[in-house]
Order: structure tokens, then C-alpha cells, then sequence
């Protein structure tokens, strides 16, 4: 049955918590910490488009490439416009760290609205950020023969398992009322579920995909043919993904207060600050592989880079420039030192014909029927491309594992 305009409007007047014994309710000004939340808002915000700046400047700028791991980075950065959007918008309005008996009811219709935006937005994050990592990982670690390595079978299945989880978050998050609206206007009938059910499910699926993806590569780094020393190395740089395990633990330790607690307004701002060090930290190890890169071409000292794993690879030029050395044509094929012996090959309007036996008119022919020519060839390098590291971001190459 539809409430009165009065009815209504007392109800939103009511407090929205029952106020503890010797505590007074302020409801015009009551205490927070939006100070903190701004700061760790705009510090994740910044480092996470940071890192999308670096991962374009070195794929995008250097190497003229885009794949679909940097397809998904974007997109995935335009959802984290929208977590931004609530979390900077929870800031006016109920704030952070605020009591939830310091508010009325309807203090908490546009928060509620915000917690599903953000909600929603945070699942499209991660499966889309974790999916660029495992492509990312595959193009690295799988060159060749895809289908028959088991690395490139596990990330498939990581990234399907967390793209379906996502979907099946968002349509739990809108579904858990009829008609829709009562998500937040709670005063409306409706038939709900409790949100934290869903949240505390979001949040252990999350914590097992980070330790497996922290985990899967390591096989693939010891098969690498090196020493030990760079392996370990190697095996550390890729454990940044850490990181993820441990601001998701936390979150997961939030979202059972959270579940527990009837000042839920209160608790939901160390919730999303963990939230937001779950996705900066995906960005972060998305962009991580591609340092070695920058770093290479940076004017950091030597002993700098080699942290990284990264040596000079590269050989001045009488011009100044450097350049890599390129071996074009390593398969063994025999030439003479004498010349190149050329096929019969038929004439084309675009092209000279050179004969075996036969030199086209105007050339001398030699004996033996072959033709000589001295060819100069320039080979130039562009400046972007310069760099020792290869073009996947990793001071090594794929061929040199063992199997």
C-alpha cells in the first residue's frame, strides 16, 4: 500500500539509526573524513590514468601497436570514470566515515544509488583490466603453438571465469530489488535480497583470481634460459601482482564488517578505499611489463637499469646514432663469398630481370653465366625503436626457454 505525501515525508525526517546510549545524533553537521577520501580517490585515480599513459606511450607511441589487451585497458578506464564519479559524489553526500545515526533516511537514498554505481562500475573494471593482463601474459610468455601450452589454457580460462563473474555481478546488483528503483528508494514495496551476500561473494572470487594469476606465470619464468639470479629476478617483478592479493584481502575483510554491522554508512568508506587499491593495482601490473622499455630509453644511470634487468644492447654508428644490430636472413643459407648466385627468375615491368647465363642488356656477363652486382644497402633504424629491450616490454625473448 502507497504511503501518504506525510506518511513519507516523516518517515525520510526519521533518524536512520538508532542513536547509542550517551551519544548525541548531530544532523546538520556531523563528523567525517572526507579529507582522506578525497586524497585517496584522486591519488588512486591519478596513479591508475598514470599507468594507462605509460602502457600507451610504450605500445601505442613506440611500437605503433595496439592489441586487445590495450582495447580492454581503455575501456576499462572508462569505467573507472564511473567509480570516480560515485566516489567523489559520496563525498557530499551522506560523506566518509560518517554514522549512520547521524543521518535521516533521507539522507541515504542518493548514497544508496551511488554504492550501485559504483558497484557495477568496479565490476566491469577488473574483469576487463585482469583480462588485458592475461593477454598480455599470452603474448609474452605463448608466442607460437598456443593451443597445446597449458599457460595460455589457464589464462583463457582465468579471464572467461572473470568476465562471466562480472556480467553475473551486474545483473545480481540491479536485480536485487522489484520493481528497480527500490535499490534506493527503499521506502517503495518492493522484494529484495541483502546486497551484502553478493558483495562478500565479489569479493572471495577476487582474492582466488589474484593468488592463481600471481601463481601462473611462475612456471613459465623458471623455463626461461637464464641463471637463476635473473629468473628470481624475473619471478619478483612478476610477483607486483601481490599487490592485488593483498588489497583484495583486505577488501574481503571489510565486506564482512560491512555484512555484520547495521552502521553500514559508516563502514562502506574503508570498503571502497580498498575497492580502489584492487583496480589502481590491476593498472599498475598491467603497466608494468612496459617499464623495462622506458626505462631503457630513459637517461637513468646504468646500474639503475640493470635492476631491471636491462644492458646496453645496442652499438653506436659512425653518425652518432644508435642502433641495434639486425641479422636479417639467419637460417644458414650458404652464400659465396664471391657474390650471390641468382635463379632464373622471368622478367616483370617493375623489376630487373637477371638471368643465369644470360645478362639483360647493358650488363657484362662473367663467366660461368652469373651476374655480379654490388649492392649498397642502407639499413636505418628508427629512433623510437632503438631500444635493447624487445618490442613485448621484457628483457628477454620467448625462444629461450626450455622444454
Amino acid at each position: 500500500m502507497a504511503m501518504t505525501k506525510e506518511e513519507l515525508d516523516g518517515l525520510l525526517a526519521a533518524p536512520a539509526m538508532e542513536t547509542p546510549e550517551d551519544v548525541t545524533p548531530d544532523f546538520e553537521n556531523h563528523p567525517n573524513r572526507n579529507g582522506l577520501a578525497l586524497a585517496v580517490t584522486t591519488l588512486c585515480l591519478a596513479v591508475s590514468i598514470l599507468c594507462v599513459l605509460l602502457r600507451t606511450y610504450a605500445r601505442v607511441y613506440k611500437i605503433r601497436a595496439i592489441h586487445m589487451e590495450e582495447i580492454c585497458m581503455f575501456l576499462a578506464l572508462g569505467a573507472l570514470g564511473g567509480t570516480a564519479y560515485a566516489g567523489y559524489e559520496m563525498v557530499e553526500t551522506p560523506g566518509y566515515y560518517v554514522h549512520q545515526w547521524n543521518l535521516v533516511n533521507g539522507d541515504l537514498v542518493r548514497p544508496l544509488y551511488l554504492i550501485l554505481v559504483y558497484g557495477c562500475c568496479y565490476s566491469v573494471v577488473l574483469p576487463l583490466v585482469k583480462t588485458a593482463i592475461l593477454l598480455d601474459w599470452c603474448r609474452v610468455f605463448v608466442p607460437t603453438d598456443k593451443y597445446r601450452n597449458p599457460f595460455w589454457w589457464g589464462c583463457v580460462a582465468l579471464s572467461t571465469f572473470q568476465c562471466v563473474w562480472g556480467v553475473m555481478c551486474i545483473i545480481l546488483l540491479n536485480m536485487q530489488c522489484r520493481p528497480h528503483k527500490a535499490i534506493w528508494e527503499f521506502y517503495v514495496p518492493s522484494k529484495c535480497y541483502k546486497l551484502p551476500s553478493v558483495m562478500l561473494a565479489s569479493a572471495s572470487v577476487q582474492v582466488i583470481t589474484d593468488v592463481c594469476m600471481v601463481l601462473l606465470p611462475q612456471r613459465e619464468i623458471w623455463r626461461l634460459h637464464m641463471n637463476w639470479q635473473r629468473k628470481t629476478g624475473i619471478a619478483l617483478l612478476f610477483g607486483v601482482g601481490m599487490i592485488a592479493c593483498i588489497a583484495a584481502c583486505f577488501r574481503l575483510s571489510h565486506t564482512i564488517t560491512f555484512s555484520k554491522e547495521l552502521d553500514q554508512m559508516y563502514y562502506i568508506g574503508p570498503l571502497l578505499f580498498w575497492a580502489w587499491a584492487e583496480m589502481t593495482a590491476g593498472f599498475f601490473i598491467f603497466c608494468f611489463p612496459c617499464l623495462p622499455k622506458i626505462l631503457a630509453e630513459s637517461p637513468l644511470p646504468q646500474t639503475v637499469k640493470s635492476l631491471f634487468g636491462i644492458s646496453a644492447g645496442s652499438r653506436p654508428s659512425a653518425s652518432g646514432n644508435s642502433n641495434p644490430i639486425v641479422t636479417i636472413g639467419g637460417s644458414g643459407a650458404n652464400i659465396p663469398d664471391d657474390g650471390m648466385p641468382m635463379d632464373d627468375q622471368s622478367p616483370n615491368d617493375s623489376q630487373e630481370a637477371l638471368y643465369r647465363g644470360k645478362a639483360p642488356e647493358g650488363e657484362h656477363q662473367k663467366k660461368n653465366g652469373e651476374v655480379r652486382r654490388t649492392l649498397q644497402v642502407s639499413v636505418t633504424s628508427d629512433a623510437r625503436s632503438s631500444s635493447a629491450v624487445p618490442d613485448n616490454g621484457m628483457p628477454w625473448n620467448t625462444v629461450g626457454r626450455h622444454y
